[in-house]
């Protein structure tokens, strides 16, 4: 039976539940009903954090070095990738933005690098050193643009994945022209070569525009055959991945390399704020992007194939030697391309060796002539020894009769050694009488 007070209690603890239950209600409509641009947001890259020691990048290249000599100043460095997004490091670097990217097969998160690869490609190009972290950019003085050709995820359906259609990279480049850039870094790839694509690295080869590109990475079970594209059309850098114990990354791919940067577990700019690790040729990409810029604002003068025959002969050498296909020219030299004294132009291949044939008359003159030599030289020297023997009897010969023939120097004590039984000493005055 149920008294009154019990009767009261649950109620109260009825409406308790009620309540209760209404608010996780309310929370959970809050959550599945959300937009669908947060939650599109939610699956970007996320701000980094504080990274303070040198990256062993920086350790490897010392950018810092050059900076004496430039810093990049006056240099238009475009990025075609994910696009770039703000970082207090990135301030007043970011010049111009655009996007090419088709649209994205679900909500777009509106974010302008929510795969963060362009910021962090732009971070190692051009980041504003601090006092707060080790971190900073190749070429601090240069300006970016940003052509952003990859949306919130990589197109679907393209094999291997991180590689976009040829069309769309075509486009990021031509704006990169239409904008004045200097250098062109091409962080993504495409395995498809394509009429469009190979123009628009053309049209920019002969704008005397530094094009450099990333050879991409190996995927597992990728089709045999694949050809990384820009980096091989003619006259374009392209870049393998260095890992931190100086050998080529194990996934970097082997094909149109030219030389080699950093590329395995470097730091850089996130996305908003602070830094975080990356891996990739992309990021290798960018390290030679601003070694490119670094040279062209202290020797503006050269052509982009001076520059880029500049990079190979001061690049530093890789294992496999000089030409291969892992590791191109070598290993990218900031220091050395920007202050080394290279020798333009084209080396010539030297003609074949004609072996001269000499007529036997001429060889049998020659060998009288060279045996006359010989003669001539061994009396000379005979007759000089002559003159100086003379000279000798005539200098020397009467000093010698006077001292009739003795040597003039002293000669040497000799050590006498003392009787084994002396004499008794003799007394002094032991010559004179005694007194009787």
């Amino acid at each position: 039976m149920i008294t009154g007070h019990s009767a009261s209690i649950a109620a109260v603890n009825a409406k308790r539940l009620r309540t209760a239950l209404v608010t996780a209600a309310a929370g959970l409509a809050a959550v599945t009903v959300a937009p669908p641009a947060a939650q599109a947001q939610q699956n970007c890259v996320v701000s980094g954090s504080l990274v303070v020691p040198v990256p062993w990048s920086q350790q490897l290249l010392a950018p810092d070095r050059v900076w004496p000599l430039s810093t990049g100043a006056g240099q238009r460095v475009a990025v075609v990738s994910t696009g770039a997004a703000d970082n207090p490091q990135l301030t007043g670097r970011l010049a111009e933005r655009a996007t090419f990217a088709p649209p994205d097969t679900g909500q777009s998160s509106g974010s302008p690098d929510c795969l963060g690869t362009g910021t962090g490609v732009s971070g190692i190009i051009a980041a504003l050193p601090t006092t707060v972290v080790g971190f900073h950019g190749m070429a601090p003085g240069a300006q970016i643009l940003s052509a952003k050709v990859v949306g919130d995820s990589y197109p679907s359906g393209r094999e291997p994945r991180k590689s976009v259609a040829p069309l769309t990279l075509a486009a990021g480049v031509n704006w990169a022209v239409d904008r004045n850039a200097t250098v062109i870094a091409v962080p993504t790839v495409t395995y498809e070569d394509n009429p469009a694509l190979r123009a628009a690295v053309q049209r920019a080869l002969s704008r005397n525009i530094v094009v450099v590109a990333a050879v991409g990475e190996r995927q597992p079970n990728e089709p045999g055959g694949l050809v990384p594209y820009p980096a091989s059309y003619d006259g374009v850098i392209g870049v393998a991945s260095l890992a931190e114990n100086g050998l080529v990354a194990d996934d970097s791919r082997a094909d149109a390399v030219d030389l080699v940067a950093p590329g395995a577990n470097v730091v850089t700019t996130y996305p908003n704020n602070g830094l975080g690790a990356v891996a990739g040729t992309e990021y290798a990409t960018a390290y030679v992007a601003g070694t490119v810029a670094l040279v062209r604002s202290y020797r503006p003068q050269l052509s982009n194939q001076d520059i880029a025959k500049r990079l190979y002969a001061t690049a530093a050498p890789a294992p496999e030697g000089t030409g291969s296909a892992s590791y191109g020219y070598g290993v990218v030299n900031p220091y050395q391309a920007v202050s080394d004294d290279v020798v333009a132009g084209n080396p010539v291949a030297l003609p074949p060796l004609t072996p001269v044939t000499v007529d036997p008359e001429v060889a049998a003159r020659q060998a009288a002539e060279e045996r006359s030599d010989e003669w001539a030289l061994g009396l000379a020297a005979g007759g000089f020894a002559l003159v100086v023997l003379v000279t000798a009897i005539v200098v020397f010969g009467p000093l010698g009769r006077r001292r009739r023939w003795r040597a003039g120097l002293a000669p040497v004590p000799q050590d006498r050694p003392d009787d084994e039984r002396p004499e008794p000493p003799v007394e002094l005055f032991s010559d004179r009488p005694k007194r009787s």
